[in-house]
Protein backbone atom coordinates (compact mmCIF):
# COMPACT_ATOMS: atom_id res chain seq x y z
CA UNK A 1 0.00 0.00 0.00
CA UNK A 2 2.68 2.32 0.78
CA UNK A 3 4.18 2.00 -2.60
CA UNK A 4 1.14 2.68 -4.16
CA UNK A 5 0.44 5.36 -2.70
CA UNK A 6 4.24 6.76 -3.56
CA UNK A 7 3.09 6.30 -6.82
CA UNK A 8 -0.06 7.93 -6.53
CA UNK A 9 1.99 11.42 -5.37
CA UNK A 10 4.67 11.02 -8.10
CA UNK A 11 2.44 10.90 -10.73
CA UNK A 12 -0.15 13.71 -9.25
CA UNK A 13 3.56 15.37 -9.35
CA UNK A 14 4.07 14.77 -12.67
CA UNK A 15 1.28 15.73 -13.93
CA UNK A 16 1.25 18.97 -12.37
CA UNK A 17 4.90 19.60 -13.74
CA UNK A 18 3.63 18.71 -17.41
CA UNK A 19 0.29 20.70 -17.20
CA UNK A 20 2.36 23.77 -16.07
CA UNK A 21 4.88 23.08 -19.03
CA UNK A 22 2.30 22.87 -21.31
CA UNK A 23 0.49 26.24 -19.79
CA UNK A 24 3.85 28.10 -20.47
CA UNK A 25 3.59 26.47 -24.08
CA UNK A 26 0.75 27.87 -24.89
CA UNK A 27 1.60 31.41 -23.15
CA UNK A 28 4.28 31.38 -25.24
CA UNK A 29 2.10 30.86 -28.47
CA UNK A 30 -0.28 33.19 -27.40
CA UNK A 31 1.29 36.50 -25.98
CA UNK A 32 -2.01 37.83 -25.36
CA UNK A 33 -2.78 34.93 -22.63
CA UNK A 34 -2.47 35.69 -19.48
CA UNK A 35 0.68 33.44 -17.85
CA UNK A 36 0.07 30.84 -15.50
CA UNK A 37 -0.14 30.79 -11.59
CA UNK A 38 3.31 29.46 -11.07
CA UNK A 39 4.46 32.84 -13.29
CA UNK A 40 2.30 35.43 -11.50
CA UNK A 41 3.55 33.36 -7.87
CA UNK A 42 7.02 33.77 -8.63
CA UNK A 43 6.71 37.67 -9.64
CA UNK A 44 4.98 38.13 -6.52
CA UNK A 45 7.90 36.36 -4.41
CA UNK A 46 10.05 38.89 -7.01
CA UNK A 47 7.92 42.13 -5.57
CA UNK A 48 8.40 41.37 -1.86
CA UNK A 49 12.52 41.97 -2.92
CA UNK A 50 13.50 37.98 -2.89
CA UNK A 51 15.78 36.93 -5.73
CA UNK A 52 13.63 34.94 -8.08
CA UNK A 53 16.37 33.00 -9.44
CA UNK A 54 17.19 31.95 -5.55
CA UNK A 55 13.32 31.28 -4.98
CA UNK A 56 13.46 28.84 -8.22
CA UNK A 57 16.15 27.01 -6.71
CA UNK A 58 15.25 26.52 -3.53
CA UNK A 59 12.24 25.33 -5.00
CA UNK A 60 13.81 23.09 -7.24
CA UNK A 61 16.38 21.77 -4.72
CA UNK A 62 12.80 20.83 -2.46
CA UNK A 63 11.43 19.27 -5.26
CA UNK A 64 14.17 17.03 -6.29
CA UNK A 65 14.73 16.20 -2.83
CA UNK A 66 11.34 14.42 -2.37
CA UNK A 67 10.81 13.07 -5.70
CA UNK A 68 14.63 11.21 -4.19
CA UNK A 69 12.74 10.31 -1.06
CA UNK A 70 9.96 9.11 -3.40
CA UNK A 71 12.06 7.39 -6.23
CA UNK A 72 15.62 6.64 -4.09
CA UNK A 73 17.10 5.62 -7.55
CA UNK A 74 16.08 9.10 -9.13
CA UNK A 75 20.04 10.84 -8.16
CA UNK A 76 21.69 8.01 -9.92
CA UNK A 77 19.92 7.82 -12.93
CA UNK A 78 19.53 11.99 -13.17
CA UNK A 79 23.68 11.24 -12.93
CA UNK A 80 24.36 8.69 -15.49
CA UNK A 81 22.49 10.85 -17.64
CA UNK A 82 24.69 13.47 -16.93
CA UNK A 83 27.71 11.27 -17.46
CA UNK A 84 26.16 9.20 -20.25
CA UNK A 85 25.54 12.48 -22.37
CA UNK A 86 29.05 14.16 -21.81
CA UNK A 87 30.64 13.21 -24.60
CA UNK A 88 28.29 15.14 -26.22
CA UNK A 89 27.78 18.71 -24.46
CA UNK A 90 31.05 19.28 -22.95
CA UNK A 91 32.68 19.30 -26.60
CA UNK A 92 29.98 21.52 -27.60
CA UNK A 93 30.07 23.66 -24.05
CA UNK A 94 34.17 23.89 -24.34
CA UNK A 95 34.18 25.23 -27.89
CA UNK A 96 31.79 27.70 -26.99
CA UNK A 97 33.40 28.93 -23.54
CA UNK A 98 36.89 28.39 -26.18
CA UNK A 99 35.24 30.70 -28.38
CA UNK A 100 33.94 33.82 -26.43
CA UNK A 101 37.52 33.69 -24.62
CA UNK A 102 39.36 33.95 -27.65
CA UNK A 103 36.79 37.02 -28.77
CA UNK A 104 37.49 38.85 -25.46
CA UNK A 105 41.44 38.72 -25.61
CA UNK A 106 41.91 39.72 -29.35
CA UNK A 107 39.23 42.30 -28.63
CA UNK A 108 41.25 43.57 -25.57
CA UNK A 109 44.37 43.00 -26.69
CA UNK A 110 43.05 45.69 -30.02
CA UNK A 111 41.53 48.34 -27.65
CA UNK A 112 44.48 48.58 -25.87
CA UNK A 113 46.26 50.06 -28.50
CA UNK A 114 43.86 52.68 -29.68
CA UNK A 115 44.48 55.74 -28.22
CA UNK A 116 41.33 57.73 -26.97
CA UNK A 117 40.84 61.32 -27.20
CA UNK A 118 38.46 63.96 -25.62
CA UNK A 119 37.36 66.85 -27.41
CA UNK A 120 36.06 70.11 -25.41
CA UNK A 121 33.25 71.53 -27.87
CA UNK A 122 32.92 75.28 -26.76
CA UNK A 123 29.57 76.54 -28.53
CA UNK A 124 29.10 80.43 -29.98
CA UNK A 125 26.76 82.50 -28.69
CA UNK A 126 25.08 82.93 -31.96
CA UNK A 127 23.96 79.64 -33.40
CA UNK A 128 21.62 80.27 -36.50
CA UNK A 129 21.59 76.76 -37.68
CA UNK A 130 18.68 73.84 -37.32
CA UNK A 131 19.53 70.32 -36.13
CA UNK A 132 19.41 69.55 -39.54
CA UNK A 133 22.97 70.47 -39.59
CA UNK A 134 24.03 68.29 -36.73
CA UNK A 135 22.15 65.77 -38.52
CA UNK A 136 24.76 66.42 -42.03
CA UNK A 137 27.83 66.02 -39.44
CA UNK A 138 26.43 62.67 -38.05
CA UNK A 139 26.01 60.73 -41.19
CA UNK A 140 29.96 61.03 -41.87
CA UNK A 141 30.35 59.43 -38.15
CA UNK A 142 28.97 56.51 -40.18
CA UNK A 143 31.57 54.02 -40.73
CA UNK A 144 32.03 50.26 -40.74
CA UNK A 145 35.75 49.88 -40.98
CA UNK A 146 38.42 47.48 -39.52
CA UNK A 147 35.32 44.61 -39.82
CA UNK A 148 35.88 43.75 -43.44
CA UNK A 149 37.44 40.08 -43.06
CA UNK A 150 37.19 37.29 -41.24
CA UNK A 151 40.74 37.75 -39.69
CA UNK A 152 40.18 41.02 -39.27
CA UNK A 153 37.45 39.94 -37.09
CA UNK A 154 38.20 36.72 -35.08
CA UNK A 155 42.26 36.86 -35.37
CA UNK A 156 42.99 40.52 -35.39
CA UNK A 157 40.35 41.18 -33.13
CA UNK A 158 39.29 44.72 -34.80
CA UNK A 159 35.82 46.32 -34.41
CA UNK A 160 33.94 49.03 -35.58
CA UNK A 161 34.24 52.08 -34.46
CA UNK A 162 32.14 53.62 -31.67
CA UNK A 163 31.54 57.32 -30.48
CA UNK A 164 30.77 59.09 -27.49
CA UNK A 165 28.82 62.96 -27.59
CA UNK A 166 28.73 63.49 -23.91
CA UNK A 167 27.18 66.48 -22.12
CA UNK A 168 28.96 67.34 -18.30
CA UNK A 169 28.30 69.61 -15.69
CA UNK A 170 30.50 70.93 -12.93
CA UNK A 171 28.36 71.96 -10.43
CA UNK A 172 26.37 73.98 -12.97
CA UNK A 173 29.49 75.12 -15.26
CA UNK A 174 27.89 73.03 -18.40
CA UNK A 175 30.40 71.16 -20.91
CA UNK A 176 29.41 69.72 -24.64
CA UNK A 177 32.09 66.66 -25.06
CA UNK A 178 33.31 64.41 -27.93
CA UNK A 179 35.08 61.26 -27.48
CA UNK A 180 36.68 59.60 -30.16
CA UNK A 181 39.91 57.16 -31.24
CA UNK A 182 42.54 59.76 -31.67
CA UNK A 183 42.55 58.60 -35.44
CA UNK A 184 39.36 59.82 -36.17
CA UNK A 185 40.01 63.07 -34.55
CA UNK A 186 40.82 65.23 -37.80
CA UNK A 187 38.03 63.96 -40.07
CA UNK A 188 35.65 64.61 -37.31
CA UNK A 189 36.72 67.84 -36.48
CA UNK A 190 36.33 68.92 -39.97
CA UNK A 191 33.09 67.71 -39.84
CA UNK A 192 31.49 69.80 -37.30
CA UNK A 193 33.20 72.74 -38.26
CA UNK A 194 32.15 72.54 -41.88
CA UNK A 195 28.68 72.53 -40.28
CA UNK A 196 29.11 74.87 -37.37
CA UNK A 197 32.36 77.01 -38.48
CA UNK A 198 31.68 79.63 -34.95
CA UNK A 199 32.59 76.83 -32.40
CA UNK A 200 36.02 75.73 -31.11
CA UNK A 201 36.97 73.01 -30.43
CA UNK A 202 39.89 71.73 -28.28
CA UNK A 203 41.55 68.55 -26.68
CA UNK A 204 40.86 68.08 -22.63
CA UNK A 205 41.53 65.95 -19.97
CA UNK A 206 39.37 63.08 -19.81
CA UNK A 207 37.02 64.19 -16.30
CA UNK A 208 35.80 61.00 -15.75
CA UNK A 209 39.22 59.30 -15.05
CA UNK A 210 39.95 62.74 -13.18
CA UNK A 211 37.14 61.78 -10.74
CA UNK A 212 37.79 59.24 -7.92
CA UNK A 213 35.00 57.72 -6.15
CA UNK A 214 34.98 57.29 -2.77
CA UNK A 215 31.87 55.90 -1.19
CA UNK A 216 32.81 57.79 2.28
CA UNK A 217 32.54 60.93 0.32
CA UNK A 218 30.42 60.74 -2.63
CA UNK A 219 26.59 59.91 -3.33
CA UNK A 220 27.26 58.43 -7.28
CA UNK A 221 23.91 57.02 -9.02
CA UNK A 222 24.15 55.87 -12.25
CA UNK A 223 21.36 55.42 -15.32
CA UNK A 224 21.06 53.89 -18.68
CA UNK A 225 17.73 54.33 -21.30
CA UNK A 226 16.39 51.81 -23.23
CA UNK A 227 13.40 52.48 -25.28
CA UNK A 228 9.31 52.79 -23.29
CA UNK A 229 7.11 49.92 -23.69
CA UNK A 230 4.08 50.92 -26.45
CA UNK A 231 0.82 51.01 -25.04
CA UNK A 232 -0.78 48.70 -28.11
CA UNK A 233 1.48 45.66 -27.44
CA UNK A 234 3.31 47.10 -30.68
CA UNK A 235 7.30 46.28 -30.90
CA UNK A 236 8.99 50.08 -29.93
CA UNK A 237 12.18 49.16 -31.90
CA UNK A 238 11.19 50.63 -35.14
CA UNK A 239 9.51 53.83 -33.79
CA UNK A 240 11.35 57.44 -33.35
CA UNK A 241 11.34 59.70 -30.66
CA UNK A 242 9.79 63.18 -31.25
CA UNK A 243 12.76 64.62 -33.43
CA UNK A 244 13.12 68.33 -34.42
CA UNK A 245 11.24 68.09 -37.61
CA UNK A 246 8.12 67.40 -35.75
CA UNK A 247 9.13 70.44 -33.31
CA UNK A 248 9.30 72.00 -36.27
CA UNK A 249 12.87 73.41 -35.77
CA UNK A 250 13.89 72.79 -39.36
CA UNK A 251 11.96 75.70 -40.61
CA UNK A 252 14.45 77.42 -38.76
CA UNK A 253 11.64 79.98 -37.27
CA UNK A 254 12.41 83.68 -35.70
CA UNK A 255 14.27 82.76 -32.06
CA UNK A 256 11.62 83.22 -30.27
CA UNK A 257 9.33 80.93 -31.33
CA UNK A 258 11.53 78.01 -31.16
CA UNK A 259 10.84 75.58 -29.14
CA UNK A 260 14.36 73.54 -28.58
CA UNK A 261 13.50 70.28 -26.08
CA UNK A 262 16.83 70.35 -25.35
CA UNK A 263 16.95 73.47 -23.27
CA UNK A 264 15.42 71.77 -20.75
CA UNK A 265 18.66 69.42 -20.54
CA UNK A 266 20.38 71.79 -20.57
CA UNK A 267 19.04 73.54 -17.51
CA UNK A 268 18.51 70.63 -15.60
CA UNK A 269 22.46 70.36 -15.64
CA UNK A 270 22.80 73.98 -14.91
CA UNK A 271 21.03 74.07 -12.02
CA UNK A 272 23.52 72.06 -10.10
CA UNK A 273 25.05 73.29 -7.08
CA UNK A 274 28.32 73.38 -5.21
CA UNK A 275 29.50 69.34 -5.41
CA UNK A 276 27.00 68.26 -7.49
CA UNK A 277 28.22 66.39 -10.70
CA UNK A 278 25.74 65.32 -13.85
CA UNK A 279 27.09 63.13 -16.60
CA UNK A 280 25.38 62.03 -19.88
CA UNK A 281 26.82 60.02 -22.68
CA UNK A 282 25.51 58.96 -25.80
CA UNK A 283 27.43 55.92 -27.30
CA UNK A 284 26.90 55.72 -31.43
CA UNK A 285 28.12 52.75 -33.60
CA UNK A 286 27.35 52.73 -37.15
CA UNK A 287 24.01 49.40 -37.64
CA UNK A 288 25.70 47.70 -40.58
CA UNK A 289 22.24 45.17 -39.84
CA UNK A 290 20.12 48.46 -40.93
CA UNK A 291 19.56 46.68 -44.28
CA UNK A 292 18.16 43.56 -42.75
CA UNK A 293 17.12 44.32 -39.60
CA UNK A 294 15.59 47.90 -38.87
CA UNK A 295 13.81 48.15 -42.47
CA UNK A 296 12.25 44.89 -42.12
CA UNK A 297 11.16 46.15 -38.70
CA UNK A 298 10.03 49.17 -40.32
CA UNK A 299 8.03 47.57 -43.37
CA UNK A 300 6.84 45.21 -41.34
CA UNK A 301 5.21 48.20 -38.71
CA UNK A 302 3.57 50.23 -41.96
CA UNK A 303 2.10 47.08 -43.63
CA UNK A 304 0.23 46.74 -40.22
CA UNK A 305 -0.85 50.59 -39.83
CA UNK A 306 -2.04 49.74 -43.06
CA UNK A 307 -4.02 47.19 -42.62
CA UNK A 308 -5.39 48.80 -39.63
CA UNK A 309 -6.41 52.02 -41.59
CA UNK A 310 -8.42 49.98 -43.92
CA UNK A 311 -10.45 48.09 -41.99
CA UNK A 312 -14.49 49.84 -42.58
CA UNK A 313 -16.40 50.97 -39.60
CA UNK A 314 -18.70 47.44 -39.81
CA UNK A 315 -15.67 45.80 -38.83
CA UNK A 316 -15.86 46.81 -35.34
CA UNK A 317 -18.59 45.25 -34.52
CA UNK A 318 -18.34 41.34 -35.73
CA UNK A 319 -20.18 38.69 -35.37
CA UNK A 320 -18.20 35.43 -34.63
CA UNK A 321 -16.96 33.58 -37.81
CA UNK A 322 -17.36 36.95 -39.53
CA UNK A 323 -14.32 38.48 -41.46
CA UNK A 324 -13.72 42.44 -41.22
CA UNK A 325 -14.05 44.05 -44.45
CA UNK A 326 -11.15 45.64 -45.70
CA UNK A 327 -11.21 49.00 -48.17
CA UNK A 328 -9.04 52.06 -49.28
CA UNK A 329 -7.03 52.80 -46.55
CA UNK A 330 -8.54 55.79 -44.50
CA UNK A 331 -6.10 56.57 -41.74
CA UNK A 332 -5.98 58.68 -38.58
CA UNK A 333 -4.07 61.80 -38.20
CA UNK A 334 -2.00 59.36 -35.52
CA UNK A 335 -1.72 56.29 -38.33
CA UNK A 336 -0.64 59.05 -41.15
CA UNK A 337 2.13 61.07 -38.33
CA UNK A 338 3.65 56.96 -37.73
CA UNK A 339 4.22 55.94 -41.24
CA UNK A 340 5.83 59.56 -41.59
CA UNK A 341 7.67 59.30 -39.04
CA UNK A 342 8.64 55.37 -39.55
CA UNK A 343 9.42 55.83 -43.47
CA UNK A 344 11.64 58.91 -43.00
CA UNK A 345 13.70 57.94 -39.99
CA UNK A 346 14.37 54.37 -42.28
CA UNK A 347 15.29 56.61 -45.13
CA UNK A 348 18.49 57.85 -43.33
CA UNK A 349 21.25 56.35 -41.71
CA UNK A 350 20.69 54.60 -38.42
CA UNK A 351 23.29 53.98 -35.46
CA UNK A 352 23.12 51.31 -32.39
CA UNK A 353 23.25 53.44 -29.65
CA UNK A 354 23.76 53.84 -25.93
CA UNK A 355 22.77 56.79 -23.35
CA UNK A 356 23.49 56.68 -19.84
CA UNK A 357 23.09 59.29 -17.07
CA UNK A 358 25.64 59.42 -13.64
CA UNK A 359 24.70 61.70 -11.01
CA UNK A 360 27.13 62.18 -7.94
CA UNK A 361 27.37 64.77 -5.22
CA UNK A 362 28.91 64.55 -1.74
CA UNK A 363 26.96 62.99 1.13
CA UNK A 364 25.27 65.94 2.68
CA UNK A 365 24.57 68.00 -0.96
CA UNK A 366 23.20 64.77 -2.77
CA UNK A 367 19.60 65.47 -3.61
CA UNK A 368 16.74 63.24 -4.56
CA UNK A 369 14.92 65.70 -6.45
CA UNK A 370 17.58 66.57 -8.78
CA UNK A 371 18.39 62.90 -8.88
CA UNK A 372 15.24 62.39 -10.11
CA UNK A 373 15.13 65.57 -12.47
CA UNK A 374 18.38 64.07 -14.39
CA UNK A 375 16.48 60.56 -14.47
CA UNK A 376 13.30 61.63 -16.51
CA UNK A 377 15.40 64.23 -18.28
CA UNK A 378 14.26 62.93 -21.69
CA UNK A 379 10.79 63.40 -21.13
CA UNK A 380 10.98 66.52 -23.74
CA UNK A 381 11.61 64.15 -26.84
CA UNK A 382 8.92 61.57 -25.86
CA UNK A 383 5.62 61.46 -27.79
CA UNK A 384 2.69 58.55 -27.10
CA UNK A 385 2.01 58.05 -30.74
CA UNK A 386 5.81 57.34 -31.39
CA UNK A 387 8.00 56.35 -28.84
CA UNK A 388 10.05 57.64 -25.80
CA UNK A 389 13.24 56.67 -23.74
CA UNK A 390 12.86 55.97 -20.36
CA UNK A 391 14.91 54.94 -17.27
CA UNK A 392 16.31 51.64 -17.35
CA UNK A 393 18.94 49.23 -15.75
CA UNK A 394 21.40 49.95 -12.87
CA UNK A 395 20.63 51.96 -10.15
CA UNK A 396 17.09 52.08 -8.66
CA UNK A 397 15.88 52.40 -5.28
CA UNK A 398 15.21 49.15 -3.18
CA UNK A 399 12.02 48.73 -1.90
CA UNK A 400 12.77 46.62 1.35
CA UNK A 401 15.94 46.55 3.43
CA UNK A 402 16.49 43.12 3.27
CA UNK A 403 17.16 44.27 -0.46
CA UNK A 404 21.00 45.66 0.17
CA UNK A 405 22.39 45.15 3.64
CA UNK A 406 23.93 48.19 4.65
CA UNK A 407 24.14 49.80 0.69
CA UNK A 408 26.72 46.75 -0.41
CA UNK A 409 24.80 46.48 -4.16
CA UNK A 410 24.52 49.75 -4.31
CA UNK A 411 28.13 50.72 -3.68
CA UNK A 412 28.95 47.51 -6.06
CA UNK A 413 26.35 49.16 -8.93
CA UNK A 414 27.99 52.49 -8.29
CA UNK A 415 31.61 51.34 -8.86
CA UNK A 416 30.55 49.18 -12.10
CA UNK A 417 28.46 52.24 -13.40
CA UNK A 418 31.71 54.14 -13.13
CA UNK A 419 34.13 51.86 -14.55
CA UNK A 420 31.95 51.53 -17.67
CA UNK A 421 31.25 55.54 -17.96
CA UNK A 422 34.99 55.94 -17.71
CA UNK A 423 35.89 53.14 -20.68
CA UNK A 424 33.15 54.00 -23.04
CA UNK A 425 32.34 50.64 -22.99
CA UNK A 426 28.68 49.57 -23.96
CA UNK A 427 29.03 47.84 -27.47
CA UNK A 428 32.29 45.19 -26.89
CA UNK A 429 34.12 43.81 -24.15
CA UNK A 430 34.45 44.16 -21.14
CA UNK A 431 30.22 46.07 -20.62
CA UNK A 432 28.40 44.48 -23.23
CA UNK A 433 24.93 46.33 -22.83
CA UNK A 434 21.44 46.26 -24.67
CA UNK A 435 21.26 49.07 -27.10
CA UNK A 436 18.81 50.43 -29.59
CA UNK A 437 18.90 51.94 -32.62
CA UNK A 438 18.42 55.83 -33.69
CA UNK A 439 18.39 57.63 -36.88
CA UNK A 440 20.90 60.44 -37.50
CA UNK A 441 17.35 62.46 -37.40
CA UNK A 442 16.67 61.71 -33.40
CA UNK A 443 20.12 61.80 -32.60
CA UNK A 444 20.54 65.35 -33.96
CA UNK A 445 17.45 66.07 -32.14
CA UNK A 446 19.04 64.71 -28.36
CA UNK A 447 22.56 66.34 -29.00
CA UNK A 448 23.41 69.77 -30.85
CA UNK A 449 24.96 72.80 -30.53
CA UNK A 450 22.14 75.07 -29.02
CA UNK A 451 20.62 78.34 -30.28
CA UNK A 452 20.79 81.44 -28.08
CA UNK A 453 16.93 80.56 -27.19
CA UNK A 454 18.65 78.21 -24.88
CA UNK A 455 19.98 80.65 -22.02
CA UNK A 456 20.75 78.74 -19.00
CA UNK A 457 23.41 80.26 -17.00
CA UNK A 458 26.04 77.30 -16.51
CA UNK A 459 26.05 77.58 -20.34
CA UNK A 460 29.68 79.24 -21.04
CA UNK A 461 29.72 79.92 -24.98
CA UNK A 462 32.91 82.31 -26.78
CA UNK A 463 32.00 84.90 -28.88
CA UNK A 464 30.17 84.32 -32.11
CA UNK A 465 32.30 86.78 -34.20
CA UNK A 466 36.08 86.73 -34.49
CA UNK A 467 37.65 89.78 -35.47
CA UNK A 468 40.22 89.04 -38.26
CA UNK A 469 42.91 91.49 -39.63
CA UNK A 470 41.97 92.99 -42.41
CA UNK A 471 44.04 91.81 -46.29
CA UNK A 472 45.74 95.21 -47.00
CA UNK A 473 47.88 95.66 -43.88
CA UNK A 474 51.12 96.91 -45.05
CA UNK A 475 54.50 95.27 -44.45
CA UNK A 476 56.91 95.58 -41.86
Amino acid sequence: MAEEEKQSVLDRMIQSFTGWVGRRIDALAKPGKPHGYFDAWVEWIGDWGVSRGLALIVIYVLLFSAASSLVPALPVLVWSWIFATAPIWIPVASIIALTRIWMWYVNTQYLATRKPVLLDIRMPREVTKSPRAMETALSQFYTTSNETTFIMRWWEGKMRPWFSFELASFGGDVHFYLWCWREYKNVLETQLYAQYPEIEIHEAEDYASRFVYDPSVYEVWGNQYAYDKRSDGRDPAPYPIRSYIDLELDKDPKEEFKVDPLAQVIEVFSSLKGSEMAWMQILIRANKESETGFQKLVKAEVEHIRKEASIQPTGEHLEPGEEARRGFPHPTWRQTEQIRALERHASKKTFTVGIRTLYAAKHEEFSGTTRSAIRWVFLPFNSDHLNGLRPGKWHNDFDYPWQDFRNIRWRRQARRFFDAYRRRSYFYTPWITPFFIMSTEALATIYHPPSRTIAAPGLQRIPSTKAEPPPNLPLR
